[in-house]
C-alpha cells in the first residue's frame, strides 16, 4: 500500500501535467509522414513563455510519439524538444476541418484535375472513378500512402480511396482519409489529358495567331462528328507542351497538308476556312448558310426514292470486283446510324490525309478511297435530306467588304450573278477582255477574282 505521502506527490504531478502538455493545433492527417519526420509544412510554434514564432515546422517522431519539432522562419533553424512548446500547429488548416465535414477528407488537389469516369450504374445510383494518376491518401492516424490514386464515388459522393503503392493495393473507406492529392502538378495533367485527346488525330505544321502575335507549331483539329463548325483545336508549340483553343483564346490559325496552307479565322464564335484576306475585303466560309442546294437536295431525295443504302452498296461492290478486294462496307452501311456514317467518312478522309471528305474526293488519285466516301456520302446525304424538310444548305461564302462591312454571299449556283454585281463595279475589270472577265466568273477561280477585287475598291 501506498503511503499518504507517495499519493500526494502522484496527485500533484498529475495536477501539473497539463500545465507542461503541448498540443498539436492541427489533426494528424494533415501532417505528411516519411520516415520518422514529416515534410516541412507552413506552421508555427508558441513557446511555454507565450511567444508565436510562424514559418515551416517538421515533426520528428512519429503520429502518436512526438519527440522534437524542427521550425525554420526570419533565417532561423531550430529544434525544439516538445516539452518547451505551448502548442504548434499547420498554418491554413482548420483544427476541426474533419469535424465539420462530417469525416470529408480534405482535397489537396483543384478539382479540376480529377478526370472522372462513368463505371455505370448500380441499383439505381451511378458510379464512377477517377483516371489514376500519381498522388497520395493520408489516414487519420497519420500513415501516408503514396502511389497511383484513384479515387471511387457513388452519385456523387466519394466513397472510397484506392493507391496503388510499390509494396501492393491500399483501399480506405472516405471516413479513413485525413487528406488526399496528386502528387504530380495541374500542369502535367493537362499535358496527359490533351495528349490522350491528340491520340490517333493527324498533327499539321502550322501556326496560330494571338493578340501577341503569330506562334509556330502543329495543329490538329478536334471535329465533333455531326457538327457543321470547328470550335477547338490543339496546338503544339515550339517549346513540346500542348495547349487546347477555342475561338476565344486566339484570332486564327493556319495550317499546310500536302503542301497547300490552309487559313482559318473566327467568326460567328467559330473557325472557318479563309481564302483571302487582303486590305478591303476578306473571303471566309458561311458558318451558318441558309440557301438550300436544290440540285444537291434533288439527287440525295431521288436517291431515297431508289434506296440510298442500295445505290450506295452497289458502288462500294462494284470498286471491290473491279480493284480485286474485299470488305464489309456494305454491311456497315446497312447496319450503321447517320452518326456513325459520318465518323467514317472523316475517318477515312483524315487516314489519307485530307482536311474534309470532299477533299479527298475532289484530290485523292485512290479511286477505292473516293469509291467508299462517295458511297458514304450518298447514304448520309440521302437521310439528312430525307429527315430535313428544307433539304441539304449550300456551301456559301462570305466576300466581306471591311470598310463597309457589307457582306457578299456567293455560292455555286447563283455565283455568275452574285459576283458580277462586285465586278461590274470595278473600272479595273471593265477594260479587260472577254476571255479574262469570263475567267474571273468561274466558280473555281473565287478566291483569285476576290484578290482582285481588292485592288479595285
Amino acid at each position: 500500500m501506498k503511503s499518504p505521502f507517495v499519493i500526494a506527490i502522484l496527485l500533484a504531478l498529475l495536477c501539473l501535467a497539463p500545465a507542461w502538455a503541448q498540443v498539436n493545433d492541427s489533426p494528424a492527417g494533415a501532417y505528411q509522414w516519411k520516415r520518422g519526420k514529416t515534410e516541412f509544412q507552413p506552421g508555427y510554434v508558441v513557446l511555454r513563455s507565450g511567444k508565436r514564432m510562424e514559418g515551416k515546422i517538421s515533426l520528428i517522431g512519429s503520429a502518436t510519439a512526438l519527440t522534437e519539432v524542427e521550425f525554420m522562419g526570419d533565417q532561423k533553424y531550430l529544434t525544439f524538444p516538445v516539452g518547451s512548446l505551448q502548442s504548434f500547429g499547420l498554418l491554413n488548416v482548420n483544427p476541426n476541418a474533419t469535424a465539420e465535414a462530417g469525416g470529408v477528407p480534405v482535397n489537396d488537389s483543384p478539382e479540376r484535375m480529377y478526370e472522372w469516369r462513368s463505371m455505370g450504374v448500380v441499383m439505381g445510383k451511378e458510379i464512377e472513378s477517377t483516371v489514376p494518376r500519381a498522388g497520395y491518401a493520408v489516414a487519420r492516424n497519420g500513415t501516408r500512402y503514396e502511389g497511383e490514386l484513384k479515387l471511387r464515388r457513388k452519385d456523387r459522393v466519394l466513397q472510397d480511396i484506392e493507391v496503388k503503392t510499390a509494396s501492393g493495393k491500399e483501399k480506405l473507406e472516405a471516413a479513413e482519409v485525413a487528406r488526399y492529392g496528386y502528387t504530380v502538378s495541374e500542369d502535367e495533367v493537362t499535358q496527359a489529358k490533351l495528349a490522350r485527346e491528340q491520340n490517333n488525330k493527324r498533327a499539321f505544321p502550322g501556326s496560330i495567331t494571338t493578340t501577341a502575335g503569330k506562334m509556330p507549331g502543329e495543329i490538329t483539329l478536334l471535329r465533333e462528328v455531326g457538327v457543321r463548325n470547328l470550335d477547338r483545336i490543339l496546338f503544339k508549340g515550339t517549346d513540346g507542351l500542348l495547349a487546347e483553343h477555342s475561338p476565344a483564346s486566339i484570332m486564327a490559325f493556319a495550317f499546310v497538308n500536302k503542301g497547300e496552307e490552309t487559313a482559318y479565322t473566327v467568326k460567328e464564335n467559330v473557325f472557318v476556312p479563309q481564302r483571302f484576306d487582303g486590305n478591303t475585303f476578306q473571303l471566309y466560309l458561311n458558318p451558318n448558310p441558309t440557301t438550300i442546294n436544290e440540285i444537291a437536295t434533288g439527287l440525295a431525295k431521288a436517291a431515297m426514292n431508289v434506296g440510298t443504302t442500295a445505290t450506295a452498296t452497289a458502288i462500294v461492290k462494284e470498286d471491290q470486283k473491279r480493284n480485286h478486294y474485299v470488305s464489309n462496307m456494305d454491311s456497315v452501311i446497312r447496319v450503321s446510324s447517320t452518326g456513325q456514317l459520318i465518323e467514317l467518312r472523316d475517318k477515312l478522309a483524315a487516314m489519307a490525309g485530307y482536311e474534309t471528305a470532299q477533299d479527298a474526293i475532289n484530290n485523292s488519285d485512290n479511286e477505292s478511297l473516293k469509291a467508299n466516301i462517295s458511297a458514304l456520302e450518298l447514304v448520309i446525304q440521302g437521310r439528312q435530306a430525307s429527315a430535313s424538310p428544307g433539304g441539304i444548305l449550300n456551301v456559301e461564302w462570305v466576300i466581306y467588304n471591311k470598310r463597309t462591312r457589307e457582306k457578299f454571299i456567293v455560292y455555286k449556283s447563283q455565283y455568275k450573278d452574285q459576283i458580277d454585281v462586285l465586278l461590274m463595279g470595278c473600272e479595273k475589270y471593265l477594260v479587260l477582255g472577254k476571255p479574262v472577265q469570263n475567267d474571273m466568273q468561274k466558280w473555281d477561280n473565287l478566291a483569285k477574282t476576290v484578290a482582285f477585287l481588292d485592288g479595285c475598291y
